[in-house]
């Protein structure tokens, strides 16, 4: 579960930074885990808000929309994993 977490929140921020003009070579691996590391004392959606913020990138989308992309992408995920044991 943890990793599709984590894979969760690195597609919505690689898609931020792609949104924003930067190509992550790793695939938004790095902006990932400090996504993660802010979430820890802030929360998710403000982590999102602060790496926006630190990087420079437009205020398209606030923190509480990608916290709920990342949540939809949990769902969908749970869902498929439903549809494939059935």
């Amino acid at each position: 579960m943890e990793e599709c977490w984590a894979g969760a929140v690195e597609a919505v921020v690689y898609e931020l930074a792609r949104h924003n003009g930067e190509s992550p070579l790793d695939r938004g691996a790095a902006l990932r885990r400090r996504v993660l590391e802010l979430a820890g004392d802030l929360g998710l959606a403000c982590a999102f808000d602060q790496v926006a913020a630190e990087r420079g990138w437009r205020g398209d989308e606030p923190g509480a929309e990608s916290e709920s992309r990342v949540h939809a992408r949990m769902r969908f995920a749970a869902g498929m994993g439903t549809l494939m044991a059935a």
